[in-house]
């Protein structure tokens, strides 16, 4: 890279190196990202199939109970 200002603070680092570590960087906080908005957000049929499995456990933990509906 000769004696640029970049050349000089990379030192023997390649641009080919330098490219694919950003590239790299943007993919995992892509993924970082994705799963941090997704985190805790169930579909549809999730909510409903958690919400029978928690009737059914509360129906089994005391039969007299009613379960709000």
């Amino acid at each position: 890279m000769g004696n640029s200002g970049v050349g000089m603070l990379l030192g023997d680092v390649s641009t080919t190196a330098l490219w694919t570590w950003f590239i790299g960087a943007f993919i995992l906080g892509g993924a970082i990202l994705y799963g941090v908005l997704k985190a805790g957000r169930l579909r549809r049929s999730e909510r409903a199939q958690l919400d029978r499995n928690t009737e059914a456990a509360q129906r089994q933990d005391d039969p007299q109970k009613r379960v709000a509906g």
